[in-house]
């Protein structure tokens, strides 16, 4: 049986994020409105052509192949990037966390999403929030740092939208906030993985310590259909 992580956007629209998603047996959209997100089966031409066929000009996708595919010119690609896949099999190292952390809900999304605009940690849209699951930290009413969920590949879900403030930066912000986010994870008997850049070595340092290991090099494709 093939892995649910193999084709992680495919399987997260079919089973954990499937109240979020649309489409049919050749191909899964996200709510536009909460990301980019599209799966399909498998990411042969056939299926490539499909997938151009019903996208409206203009559309922008994002999509997680398990390798290189071939992008038609009726593509515009945006991004183009080798993913490190990481799963959390262990728990993080003992830790006393001390301040307070905010569960953020829809009136903190302006906050969020101009965190988002200044770390660029990916993308994240105003109802992204609905995926749930997404804690902060503020100083002085500012939020400085955050990370949530995002996909749910049953029984997997990934921890996304870890970013904290440039001026906080060294201060083990994303830890807590990361923390938060795997132990609610974990409590609702759910594995959390999540995607890096390979060359983010000082992330892929905290997400080591944190419990995570390395299981696959997936990539991704940001693409905006232009003919």
């Amino acid at each position: 049986m093939p892995h649910p992580l193999d084709n992680p956007i495919w399987n997260a629209l079919n089973t954990g994020s499937a109240m979020f998603s649309s489409g049919n047996e050749n191909c899964k959209f996200l709510n536009s409105e909460m990301g980019f997100f599209v799966g399909l089966p498998s990411y042969d031409g056939e299926s490539l052509e499909y997938l151009h066929s019903i996208c409206k000009l203009g559309q922008r996708i994002i999509l997680f192949p398990p390798g290189r595919i071939t992008v038609s010119k009726c593509w515009k690609v945006l991004n183009d990037h080798e993913l490190l896949q990481m799963v959390c099999t262990s728990d993080p190292e003992p830790k006393v966390l001390d301040g307070p952390l905010t569960q953020l809900a829809e009136k903190d999304v302006p906050a969020m999403l101009e965190l988002i605009e200044l770390t660029k940690p990916g993308p994240f849209l105003s109802r992204t929030i609905d995926f749930g699951g997404y804690v902060g930290l503020f100083h002085e009413g500012k939020l400085i740092s955050m990370a949530g969920k995002r996909l749910s590949p049953d029984p997997y879900v990934e921890v996304s939208a870890v970013c904290t403030h440039p001026d906080f930066v060294g201060k083990g912000l994303s830890n807590k906030v990361m923390r938060r986010v795997i132990a609610e994870i974990k409590q609702a008997e759910k594995i959390p993985f999540l995607h890096v850049y390979p060359e983010n070595t000082p992330a892929i340092k905290l997400y080591t310590k944190l419990g995570f290991e390395p299981r696959a090099s997936l990539r991704t494709y940001f693409l905006e259909k232009i003919g």
